[in-house]
């Protein structure tokens, strides 16, 4: 049986149409709308040359959510202690003595016979307490969603990471300024304020004036701790927060040969250090934008201070935790309320604003 050979006249292809004569192709959307469309299409699946399926749900996840970043810095400058449960005030008993150093009347011989007699007595001292509570809601129908969804961390983590971000930063408003007329580290109304005479300055702080003024002004706050204490280098102030721009200023001055800075040359060469030699002194001098326009002038302060318990701190009675969760029915939703407290800062050495205390403040007069 043979074929025979038939000359095909009409061809049914597409590239045999002329371009002019060729319908239009109508999509789905241009019939019911992008609506529709949506609704009808989902994730196109097609074959690759391997015939291995392919998805646009295909796509690497990084390992990271990228949460928003914030820093405090109150837990390198004081001192502070957890525990305690809920409480109202933190309590603290101060010791007071007199009659210990009366040379005239401390003799007792064959022509003294009187005997001194030594008195003591304690105060009673309150911090007040800040209590900080949020909540937040979870809707039944928003949870029932996320577990179609592909997060590296659960919605309740999330939430519990912003939570724990607004404590820290409240924490740090009642640490350094205060809050409802309580006041903190950098403006305790029992701290001496003293004065630091930068006049001649063509800035800020110490801008203009030579290393030699720079240096004479810190050394001259340990010689006041000294001259105040009788010597006593077990307070020196170790700590010493200064405004930015005095920060900036330090760091910024180099020796002849760019070897070392201002800064260095202080901390490993100041009248604290060499006072207190075999004591394992260490200085530590930090910037803080807080203090830029603080002080007197409103010109900026220093704050230097002991970083001890003993002369400074902070108490955390109840530190910030999950408290209950409970299901809200009006809201349709699981309600989970946090809670935290915190005191005011205490300095007990400090207790007169005309009385050198072991936290002092030096004010800039230009």
């Amino acid at each position: 049986m043979g074929f025979t050979e038939v000359k095909v006249e009409n061809k049914f292809f597409v590239d045999a149409v002329s371009p002019e004569k060729r319908g239009t192709c109508v999509k789905v959307s241009d019939m019911y709308g992008l609506k529709a469309c949506r609704t009808v299409i989902g994730d196109a699946k097609i074959h690759d040359m391997n015939f291995g399926f392919l998805s646009t749900e295909l796509a690497k996840l990084h390992t990271k959510a990228y949460e928003p970043k914030w820093y405090v810095t109150w837990q390198e400058d004081l001192p502070f202690d957890n525990g305690g449960g809920l409480v109202d005030y933190v309590e603290w008993y101060s010791v007071d003595w007199s009659g210990i150093l009366n040379n005239n009347r401390n003799l007792v011989s064959n022509n003294a016979n009187y005997i001194p007699r030594v008195n003591a007595a304690m105060t009673q001292n309150l911090a007040k307490v800040f209590t900080y509570q949020v909540a937040y809601d979870l809707r039944f129908v928003e949870l029932e969603k996320m577990k179609k969804e592909k997060l590296q961390k659960s919605i309740q983590d999330i939430y519990n990471d912003a939570i724990l971000a607004g404590w820290d930063l409240f924490v740090q408003d009642v640490a350094y300024t205060g809050m409802q007329g309580v006041t903190g580290l950098f403006n305790d109304a029992k701290v001496l304020v003293n004065v630091i005479d930068n006049n001649g300055t063509t800035g800020s702080g110490f801008e203009g004036l030579t290393d030699d003024v720079v240096v004479a002004a810190i050394n001259g706050i340990f010689a006041t701790y000294l001259s105040e204490s009788n010597l006593n280098v077990t307070i020196l102030p170790d700590r010493i927060l200064v405004p930015m721009f005095v920060m900036n200023d330090l760091v910024s001055r180099f020796s002849a040969l760019y070897s070392n800075s201002l800064y260095d040359f202080i901390i490993d060469h100041n009248l604290a250090k060499a006072q207190a030699k075999g004591k394992n002194f260490s200085l530590e001098i930090v910037g803080r934008d807080g203090l830029d326009t603080l002080g007197t002038a409103g010109k900026g302060r220093i704050v230097a201070y002991k970083k001890d318990k003993d002369f400074v701190r902070i108490d955390i009675p109840y530190d910030m935790q999950h408290y209950i969760t409970l299901p809200n029915i009006e809201r349709m939703a699981y309600t989970s309320a946090f809670l935290g407290q915190v005191s005011q800062v205490q300095l007990p050495y400090n207790t007169d604003a005309n009385e050198f205390g072991i936290v002092s403040y030096w004010d800039f007069t230009h």
